[in-house]
């Protein structure tokens, strides 16, 4: 004669059935899958032209710290920004600068014909490396880093989107509006913790 379940039957039933059923789901996600653990950095930079400003003034960018600075001998930052006669911003790799201590790091920049806000995600392909790059003001463009704080990741690039502001010819200044990726290898440029 088969017997019923008693009420902490029931209960200890209930409780390794909901037990399995987490078990299960979380048996599909891949433990070693990378996951973002900074949300996406929106920063504005004022920056100052290289040539013809004080040297103290921000004339660079250090891109995965979100942080605009002097130029340095050491070569602590990834971009650095002038202006030409024109009226067109300059954006120089580091490399073209100074020889940084670490070590030359590559850097690439891109081009979009998409609004600012449209971009969502880097390419991962159609990148122009370690030269100069020219771009107007009302201007969007996207830069990869080859980053020093990526050296012991198996990602080493850091990605973000940039848009020209303004250049003020006779003050020699830039501003810029930018969204940076901070976490090494990730694409997406959306708003919060990216998911790739």
């Amino acid at each position: 004669m088969p017997t019923s379940l008693t009420t902490p039957s029931r209960r200890r039933w209930a409780l390794l059935t909901a037990l399995a059923a987490v078990l299960g789901v979380s048996a599909c996600e891949d433990p070693f899958e990378l996951r973002a653990n900074q949300a996406n950095i929106d920063v504005t930079f004022e920056l100052w032209g290289l040539t013809g400003t004080p040297v103290a003034y921000p004339s660079a960018v250090s891109v995965p710290f979100a942080v605009a600075t002097p130029l340095d001998a050491a070569g602590s930052f990834d971009l650095a920004f002038d202006v030409d006669p024109d009226g067109r911003l300059l954006v120089y790799p580091v490399g073209s600068i100074v020889s940084p201590v670490g070590g030359i790091r590559s850097i690439g920049f891109q081009r979009t014909d998409l609004l600012y806000n449209q971009i969502i995600e880097a390419p991962r392909n159609g990148w122009a490396t370690d030269s100069v790059f020219i771009v107007n003001p009302g201007q969007s463009f996207l830069v990869r880093v080859a980053s020093a704080v990526c050296q012991g990741s198996a990602l080493q690039d850091v990605y973000a989107r940039f848009y020209v502001d303004s250049v003020i010819v006779p003050e020699r200044r830039i501003k810029l509006s930018s969204r940076i990726n901070p976490n090494c290898g990730f694409r997406a440029l959306v708003s919060g913790i990216p998911p790739y």
